[in-house]
């Protein structure tokens, strides 16, 4: 088999398992924030909100891009560099993780009264900050399964354990009565549990002999990691920088709302992130290899199948988004309707993007990277600061959603130049001809006439979703990376698709 279809192979397969982990942890992580914000007044919701978001951006500073650095570097040293490797990026995120956490939580109150003149978010501040430890080591041992290819393990640690912890503990703070900062305390110790597993299932991963690493080696790691820590910051704020200048504009009411919102769209990230999760790692073991041209070809077999799942995904979270959220959150969130169509189609152009940021990993531009974050996060504080006072959390949504076109553009034009050539092929995005009238039918004729209650929705999303697989196959048809990916399936599952052979080869000959 070459080398292309075994790569597309492993990032079907990889990414078939972390979808499946990312939906598990979604709806875990779902269903857990639907209880605390119906539990939770707008306001205490905020200051939850506000906190999250402040153990980010805590985590991504204390980790240093080492994350990043480990899921590209070990798959490129030798097998006995691996665990020295992984020793030194842990020793390193340890120290700078407890001096920042410890910074965070001994000065909660300042950076609540001073930072955000809100003292209703000191708390969440104070238990978020002292959790910043065990965040920063959890994102370094998922950069390091990422590396070492095992999306098992990503799936038992992220997808499993840490939704599950949480849940568990938010639904006991439910029931004992405690308020936001039990609630915060349920948010934030699933972090202690999943780093530890994490570590302990990274270190199985790798290699029992230990070879001293040079010193121009981890020069070179830290070298390429330490962008990422700008390049970090720089996507944090284009993600999250809204959060805390709508909790300084608007008051934490309008925070929570904005942050349920944000949150429903999630579920469209899990396409990309699927995709990426082993498309990075594998990526740069083919550069390694000098075949760029395998890398091309399994990001141009991703990016059909990534437009499709988010032009489906817009039906629910774009077109029927108030109802959406007034079903599962609440009539006091309803006001978000508009947040989450906005956001719904940003994040839809994104999944479609963003292939080109493990492209360039690939390349090893982290700097290129971290440029680009940083340009968007500059565009982003501005447009809030613009828009927030004129359009309320509107404005907000559309500054992420022009923030995320920025930067994935930026990186798209790069690999485009690097390469000569880029994944967005006609044949990869000739699907979307198909999706402008697809919406707009909805839109206008079928949304109107549809009730505002879940069997509804979720009858029609799954209705108009398997309309528009059909009607992208009956005329594009299937690829050859499509056949090729059913016949493997076919093999190693045993599965019998004896009968509908005469509907593969009529698609294949679209």
């Amino acid at each position: 088999m070459s080398d292309k279809n075994q790569a597309i192979r492993d990032v079907v397969k990889g990414a078939s398992v972390v979808t499946v982990g990312l939906v598990l942890e979604l709806l875990i992580a779902f269903v857990a924030q639907v209880v605390a914000a119906r539990y939770l007044s707008a306001a205490d919701f905020g200051g939850l909100t506000a906190g999250t978001a402040l153990l980010d951006i805590g985590a991504i500073v204390a980790g240093l891009g080492l994350a990043q650095g480990l899921t590209r570097y070990l798959p490129r040293v030798n097998a006995g560099q691996k665990r020295m490797l992984t020793l030194v990026t842990v020793s390193t995120t340890l120290v700078t993780s407890m001096l920042l956490g410890l910074a965070v939580a001994l000065n909660a109150t300042f950076i609540a009264v001073e930072v955000f003149d809100n003292p209703n978010v000191t708390v969440s501040i104070r238990i978020f900050g002292a959790a910043i430890p065990f965040a920063s080591l959890l994102n370094l041992a998922v950069g390091g399964i990422r590396g070492q290819e095992r999306s098992a393990y990503w799936v038992i640690v992220k997808n499993v354990v840490h939704p599950i912890a949480r849940i568990t503990l938010v639904v006991g703070a439910v029931l004992y009565g405690a308020g936001q900062a039990g609630l915060a305390g349920a948010y934030a110790l699933p972090y202690v549990v999943s780093a530890t597993l994490g570590l302990v299932l990274l270190y199985r991963t790798l290699p029992p002999s230990q070879i001293t690493l040079e010193r121009d080696k981890i020069e070179e790691v830290t070298r390429y990691s330490l962008p990422f820590t700008i390049g970090g910051i720089s996507s944090f704020v284009y993600k999250s920088s809204d959060i805390f200048l709508v909790l300084y504009f608007l008051g934490d009411t309008a925070t929570g709302i904005y942050g349920v919102a944000y949150a429903a769209v999630g579920f469209m990230g899990m396409f990309s992130t699927g995709i990426n999760f082993l498309g990075s790692p594998i990526a740069s073991r083919l550069e390694n290899d000098g075949d760029i041209d395998e890398v091309m070809e399994m990001f141009r077999a991703s990016v059909r199948w990534l437009l499709i799942a988010s032009v489906c995904s817009l039906v629910p979270l774009g077109i029927f988004a108030t109802d959406f959220i007034g079903v599962i959150y609440g009539s006091q969130y309803t006001a978000g309707g508009q947040v989450l169509t906005v956001l719904a189609v940003g994040f839809a152009l994104k999944n479609i993007l963003s292939i080109h940021g493990p492209i360039l990993e690939a390349l090893g531009h982290s700097k290129t990277l971290s440029f680009n974050s940083t340009v968007a996060a500059v565009t982003n504080i501005l447009l809030n600061l613009i828009l927030i006072p004129r359009m309320g959390i509107v404005g907000a949504a559309a500054a992420t959603t022009i923030s995320f076109l920025l930067r994935d553009g930026l990186a798209a034009a790069q690999v485009y130049r690097a390469l000569d050539t880029t994944p967005l092929s006609w044949r990869a995005t000739r699907s979307s001809v198909l999706a402008v009238p697809f919406l707009l039918v909805i839109w206008t004729i079928v949304a109107p006439a549809t009730p505002g209650t879940f069997l509804w929705l979720f009858g029609i999303t799954c209705l108009t979703s398997a309309i528009y697989v059909a009607a992208v196959l009956a005329v594009f048809g299937l690829t050859e990376t499509d056949i090729m990916i059913v016949r493997s399936a076919e093999e190693r599952y045993s599965l019998p698709l004896g009968r509908v052979d005469w509907l593969i080869h009529w698609l294949a000959d679209r």
